[in-house]
């Protein structure tokens, strides 16, 4: 049988309630998942030990690599009762410096990297259940986990420590997001209210102005709010923002709250095919100034059938226009002034 041929039989099994014990789940899951589908060796005490004593008390099950040095440690509880079990886990996993611990009941199987930050919780990098998941997804996370050769070479471990960071830049991100949020908001970032302005004009034909979108944006701060301490800073203390102030030929002059608006007119005005065929082609993050399609990785503003790349700082930009000037003979004036 395969492993995913295992799990569908212990699917029906644990639906059928057959596994009324901690010992049945000990003998008829997590060893047959073991021995009978991971590849790990049915006849050697000494590498699947059972009942392997720490600090005067056991773990159900030590696998061990090379033998009699555990590499994971699986607690095993009765099913439905596996609330609770991961500080006996945790204590046995931390006298031994073990990095995969398993808390299972036959049905749930929770995954931890022990020897990393964090509390319980922060630890857990996955956790299966072979009822509501698909057997092929349970049969993918228990070989990425609990497979004998995996286990030899280490890339099980290399596996958990990835999964485990990955789990941990995401908690970071969820918590910093309202902060991040507020700081674009109160410093008027120039992407964003781009972003929004274009949305909408794309979206409804009219575009809105500045301040429609910034009163938007500001409401919605208001609901989600920032993290307590992590708000803007006092007002006075935080840099003055910069913008773009560009006198043209004629004398007009194009001074908008975002510089990439400021830019954007600017180019347009000069003549965007003009701007395009200058060579060397002008590049901004390596990827041309003026564009023919759309690029999924950067911030760039459709004018008829061409894209602007307008992610860049207000110094890059300015240093753009003074190029684009002195290519094409233009006599433009480039200014970098503190936002209205």
């Amino acid at each position: 049988m395969t492993l995913k041929e295992h799990i569908d039989d212990i699917h029906e099994n644990l639906e059928k309630d057959l596994f009324t014990s901690e010992a049945a789940v000990c003998d008829y899951i997590v060893r047959r998942l073991l021995v009978d589908a991971l590849d790990w060796p049915r006849h050697s005490p000494d590498i699947v030990i059972r009942e392997y004593g720490v600090e005067g008390t056991r773990v159900d099950f030590a696998l061990c690599d090379p033998p009699s040095k555990p590499r994971v440690f699986i607690e095993v509880k009765k099913v439905g009762n596996i609330e609770g079990g991961e500080k006996q886990l945790f204590q046995y996993a931390f006298h031994q410096g073990v990095p995969i611990a398993v808390l299972t009941d036959g049905r749930e199987w929770q995954f931890y990297h022990p020897t990393a930050q964090g509390n319980y919780r922060e630890r857990r990098v996955y956790k299966l259940d072979l009822i509501e998941r698909d057997s092929e997804e349970s049969a993918r996370y228990l070989n990425r986990y609990l497979n004998y050769n995996s286990i030899r070479t280490g890339e099980a471990v290399k596996k958990i420590e990835a999964d485990y960071r990955s789990a941990s830049q995401q908690r970071e991100i969820k918590k910093r997001l309202p902060e991040v949020w507020s700081e674009l908001v109160q410093e008027k970032n120039e992407d964003l209210l781009l972003v929004v302005m274009d949305a909408v004009k794309n979206k409804i034909g009219h575009e809105p102005t500045e301040e429609q979108v910034l009163d938007f944006l500001k409401s919605l701060e208001r609901k989600i709010g920032p993290d307590k301490g992590n708000g803007p800073s006092p007002s006075g203390s935080r840099k003055k923002n910069k913008g773009l102030f560009v006198t043209m030929p004629n004398g007009e002059q194009i001074n908008h709250k975002v510089s990439a608006i400021t830019f954007v007119e600017v180019i347009e005005k000069i003549g965007v095919e003009r701007v395009k065929n200058l060579r060397p082609e002008l590049k901004v993050n390596a990827t041309p100034l003026i564009s023919t399609s759309d690029d999924p990785t950067y911030n760039q503003h459709k004018s008829g059938r061409y894209y602007i790349m307008t992610q860049s700082s207000t110094k890059r930009k300015k240093r753009l226009l003074e190029k684009i000037a002195s290519e094409l003979s233009v006599q433009l004036q480039v200014e970098i002034v503190d936002k209205l």
